[in-house]
């Protein structure tokens, strides 16, 4: 068997999920590890238990945890919202 080869990514993709844990933790046992193996290979920014604190023209600013502390701003040109 061949190694996978993915292509360089086009574009940056972070991926936000406002729980603590494992993204995509509530997935099937069966299929969840294929995905997040997927966007791994695509080098896909994984960050978890994240606060959306403000949508700017320059991106998203978001913080981290309860005390929605250390708030940085992620560039970005397109944000979709999954709720």
């Amino acid at each position: 068997l061949a190694r996978p080869a993915p292509e360089a990514p086009t574009r940056q993709i972070t991926l936000l999920q406002r729980k603590a844990g494992k993204l995509g933790a509530g997935l099937g046992k069966t299929t969840g590890w294929i995905h997040r193996a997927a966007l791994k290979m695509k080098q896909v920014e994984m960050l978890a238990s994240v606060n959306y604190e403000q949508i700017t023209p320059e991106g998203l600013w978001v913080s981290y945890g309860e005390k929605r502390a250390d708030a940085q701003l992620i560039e970005a040109d397109t944000i979709v919202l999954c709720a």
